[in-house]
């Protein structure tokens, strides 16, 4: 397998956290790539010229972080990512990518030249990631897709965001993630 991949892509942590939850990470070719470069490496890889993309073993292209973890929670060893309630951990996994959606949003909107950045949609965005940190109902012991979305993309406001503040609003969510970077596979993936 190939993935091509951004270090400090929130989607990319997602993906590369799965690899290492499901004992997947040696089988996978490490291509890191700058996708806002416009590689020809990544274009002929995929069309769509995003990270992460996954190029399976038998030539497949996955796009979408969310997909690229479901294959990798199905070829890797050990108990599946999915956990016992594969719906609602996929409801935990769409809202957290909702949280990751709206901060890469600033974050972009943040690097366009001033007079063309459109404070409007950022307060959309900052609004969204309001209502959703209440959302998220967290639960010791358990790291599934629903969770690893939800650790990235609070690591993601960290790394991006941290005049949100949101741990101090938050502090039981802010807990919970200081204890999940603990775990060798978020170890392995700070974003830098």
């Amino acid at each position: 397998m190939k993935l091509f991949f951004n270090v400090a892509s929130p989607y990319a942590r997602r993906v590369i956290v799965t690899a290492h939850e499901k004992g997947l990470i040696d089988r996978i070719e490490m291509r890191e790539i700058d996708p806002w470069s416009d590689p020809a490496e990544l274009h002929a890889a995929t069309p769509v010229g995003k990270v992460p993309a996954l190029v399976t073993d038998d030539g497949v292209l996955i796009t979408e972080s969310a997909l690229i973890g479901e294959y990798l929670d199905s070829a890797g060893d050990g108990p599946s990512l999915l956990g016992p309630d594969a719906v609602s951990t996929r409801v935990r996994a769409a809202l957290a990518q909702g949280l990751i959606d709206a901060a890469f949003a600033i974050v972009i909107e943040g690097r366009r030249p001033a007079d063309r950045q459109w404070p409007d949609w950022v307060d959309r965005q900052r609004r969204a990631i309001d209502r959703l940190l209440p959302r998220f109902v967290v639960q010791e012991g358990r790291f599934d897709l629903g969770d690893i979305a939800l650790a990235s993309g609070l690591g993601y406001l960290d790394f991006r965001l941290p005049e949100i503040g949101w741990r101090a609003a938050h502090p039981g969510l802010g807990d919970w993630l200081d204890g999940v970077n603990r775990r060798p596979s978020m170890i392995a993936t700070v974003p830098r």
